[in-house]
């Protein structure tokens, strides 16, 4: 009876990147055209003072929630929701700083910012 007031989802946008994935690039050395050749070709390619910016977009979301309000469907001539859920919604990205060259010189992983553990819904 509890099962059916619950359910979980998984949403994953690209492949997911880590720091295993990323580990080959040696900031100097290796080029674009290398880091294009092992994980794809980038989400965006952006101008910058110091070269261009290249960036992965990637989401790996787990969302999860249960509706004890369902308990109180057989005697409740109301259908509460009482829902408590937990989102972490947000694109993370892996950037890299490239010169004129085409030489990765920095790079970096961006992870959005989560909000509150728990979200209470309708409170």
């Amino acid at each position: 009876m509890v099962v059916a007031g619950c359910n979980v989802v998984r949403i994953t946008l690209n492949d997911p990147l880590t720091q295993e994935d990323v580990a080959f690039i040696v900031p100097g050395e290796t080029t674009l055209a290398d880091v294009v050749a092992k994980l794809g070709t980038p989400d965006s390619i952006t101008d910058s003072h110091a070269g261009i910016v290249a960036t992965y977009r990637f989401l790996d979301m787990k969302y999860s929630r249960i509706n004890f309000g369902w308990l109180l469907k057989p005697w409740s001539p109301v259908d509460p929701d009482l829902i408590v859920s937990r989102t972490g919604f947000g694109t993370d990205a892996f950037e890299l700083l490239c010169n004129s060259d085409w030489v990765v010189t920095h790079q970096s992983f961006l992870r959005h910012l989560s909000g509150p553990r728990f979200n209470p819904y309708p409170f």
